[in-house]
């Protein structure tokens, strides 16, 4: 299958600020990039040392995707500054993927999810470079790809193809994506 949508470069990409409205947690200075090792039942999850704060996004009505909260498809965050893409799916829970995202994204400690090791280093290199802005979202864009407009294939082959293509032509970013979703790519 061929994504055409996705040309090469990433102008086709949306500032996310245009997509979400949001309300950034508390900045909290003097962050040593340590994450805490959280046991819940049998699961352990990484979450920032910092106090507790949270945040609040919503999905714009009319926004330039066309994304609201029951969209499903392939949607794909990347910010240029620091360079890395990740490429994740959904089935009409989009505010909720989004929300695991910025959580880890800011480093914010709201006691959910958990935060994987390569996007601990971005999350504390973004606090790092862009300290009191760190937990807002300026530097990242979104490109989303509905499912209705790719009928020829399912979610899973969708999202491997946008995976590839983005794996193509951005080499030199990070992908935040686990590489064992891909290990037959």
């Amino acid at each position: 299958m061929k994504i055409d949508k996705l040309n090469n470069s990433t102008n086709n990409f949306v500032s996310i600020n245009e997509v979400i409205s949001y309300e950034p947690p508390k900045y909290i200075p003097n962050w040593d990039g340590s994450f805490n090792k959280v046991k819940i039942g049998k699961s352990s999850y990484f979450r920032p040392n910092k106090e507790f704060s949270n945040f609040n996004i919503d999905i714009i009505d009319n926004n330039p995707l066309g994304l609201n909260n029951n969209s499903d498809g392939i949607y794909v965050i990347l910010s240029e500054k620091f360079k890395f893409v990740y490429v994740g799916k959904t089935l009409s829970n989009i505010k909720q993927r989004l929300h695991s995202h910025i959580q880890k994204l800011t480093s914010t400690n709201n006691n959910k999810y958990t935060t994987p090791l390569k996007w601990q280093k971005i999350a504390f290199n973004r606090y790092n470079v862009l300290k009191e802005d760190s937990v807002k979202l300026d530097d990242l864009k979104i490109k989303f790809y509905h499912l209705s407009e790719y009928s020829s294939c399912n979610i899973n082959e969708l999202e491997e193809n946008i995976y590839l293509k983005c794996k193509s032509f951005l080499p030199d970013y990070i992908s935040l994506n686990d590489s064992k979703a891909f290990e037959k790519i």
